[in-house]
């Protein structure tokens, strides 16, 4: 039970780190969370598929250019996680995000509020625990546009 209590705290430590690194932008941090040849989808409130990678560097490059110069919080709860064998954990957990983005007309909104799901598999790879699955899985997502945008 004490193993199994600690594999789930080391689970919710690294989903932490994933929220904190996305917020303050440390990318090489962020990136070591992953392991070598992870799935990564976004999906909308609809469940359309909205990106899907294959590679964490694309992945980190795509959302660097994406933040670049926004305030934003990840934050996660209600863990739902399953100690699936001694190297493989998934979890579910609610999520919700606020992002802040820059004034100009770089075609990006004024401002984002979303909610859902994310669900994951987690696999011991090298001695850590890293994200072999990741899926966000949208429920509520509200958009503002940036007033005066051409």
């Amino acid at each position: 039970m004490q193993k199994r209590l600690a594999l789930a705290d080391t689970i919710r430590t690294q989903k932490a780190r994933y929220c904190r690194y996305v917020d303050t932008h440390q990318w090489v941090e962020f990136t070591a969370l992953f392991a070598s040849n992870p799935t990564i989808r976004f999906f909308g409130e609809d469940g359309v598929l909205l990106a899907e990678f294959d590679a964490v560097d694309e992945l980190v490059a795509v959302t660097r250019a994406y933040l670049s110069g926004v305030r934003s919080i990840h934050q996660v709860h209600n863990d739902e996680i399953d100690i699936v064998s001694d190297t493989e954990i998934s979890a579910v957990w609610s999520m919700e995000d606020y992002l802040i983005f820059p004034d100009g007309n770089d075609g990006r909104p004024a401002s984002m509020h979303g909610y859902g799901h994310y669900h994951e598999t987690w696999r011991l790879e090298d001695g850590q625990w890293r994200l072999a699955l990741l899926e966000l899985r949208r429920t509520i997502l509200e958009i503002k546009p940036k007033e005066n945008a051409a």
